[in-house]
């Protein structure tokens, strides 16, 4: 699978059909023409597309819903990891290695992101047909 082919298929699956036309697909464009005439190296023209998407995440994620909202859903499995976490050490945290500590920590932001995202990404809407909405022809 190629970047380009990856990009598209990651945002026609997570990102709302407008934010996928008007920032990710002028981003693959953009890549598209550096490439071809080479005013960018190539590992620059895919971090510009990583960025568009990125971008296009956010965009999705704010306008989506109430960003306090999303962070209360990850509080809230942030807060039952890190108790049975913290429950399961014998002698408490002083006597852990700051590497586990860190571990700790990133093993549950990556617990707590995972539910929130299902729960509170916004569904993306279907491509609407255009003809429909064309007003019926009048045949003679």
């Amino acid at each position: 699978m190629t970047f380009v082919a990856a990009i598209s298929a990651l945002s026609s699956r997570f990102l709302t059909e407008r934010s996928f036309d008007l920032i990710v697909t002028p981003a693959l464009a953009d890549l598209e023409v550096d490439l071809a005439s080479g005013t960018r190296s190539e590992t620059a023209a895919r971090a510009a597309v990583l960025s568009a998407l990125l971008g296009a995440v956010w965009e999705d994620a704010v306008r989506g819903g109430d960003l306090a909202r999303f962070a209360g859903l990850v509080l809230i499995p942030a807060c039952y990891y890190t108790f049975f976490f913290l429950l399961g050490v014998p002698k408490g945290i002083n006597d852990l290695s700051s590497t586990l500590l860190v571990s700790l920590g990133i093993a549950v932001i990556t617990l707590s992101f995972a539910p929130a995202l299902v729960c509170f990404w916004p569904e993306r809407q279907p491509p609407r047909n255009a003809e429909a909405d064309l007003p019926p022809s009048r045949s003679a």
